[in-house]
């Protein structure tokens, strides 16, 4: 007659969405710096107010960490936001800081950082005191990773380098 039906275990559910995974560390020895500045009149007064401005820092060097990653030149766009001030960016729910690409060998980045540290990351470029620079973010993924954080060195040795991923 009829065999009663067996049951087969039930399938393990994979998580939804992208796997997560460890943070990255790039670490980007500084080696060159600029700095550029723009003023005008607003091109959106409702918006901005009168007037509007566009400062950025750009640093060049080379990366140090992770080693294994092909890369022979780092471009780094650091602009100062006025949301990130302290007092303001309170009501932000970020994902990340910026982001950084990875292009036949050459790395190029941007990130947003509170407008009030410029003039600190200035100061420490001035006197040649900004050497290195310490990105945490996202595995490099099709060439791009998102960053979360990043701190700026005067000096950092190899037992503060971070591991390797």
């Amino acid at each position: 007659m009829d065999k009663p039906k067996v049951k087969s275990p039930p399938r393990r559910k994979r998580p939804r969405g992208r796997p997560k995974n460890d943070p990255v560390y790039y670490v980007v020895a500084v080696e060159d710096w600029d700095w550029g500045f723009w003023f005008g009149v607003s091109n959106m007064p409702e918006r901005n107010g009168p007037y509007d401005d566009y400062r950025h820092l750009n640093l060049r060097g080379r990366l140090l960490r992770p080693a294994k990653l092909k890369c022979e030149e780092v471009e780094l766009h650091i602009l100062p936001d006025k949301r990130l001030d302290e007092g303001v960016r309170e009501q932000n729910r970020p994902v990340s800081i910026g982001h950084i690409n990875l292009r036949k060998a050459r790395m190029d980045g941007i990130l947003s950082m509170p407008a009030d540290a410029l003039p600190l990351l200035l100061t420490l470029a001035t006197a040649e005191k900004l050497r290195f620079m310490v990105m945490q973010g996202e595995r490099l993924r099709y060439g791009s990773a998102a960053i979360k954080s990043f701190r700026v060195e005067m000096n950092i040795g190899e037992d503060d380098l971070p591991d390797e991923a």
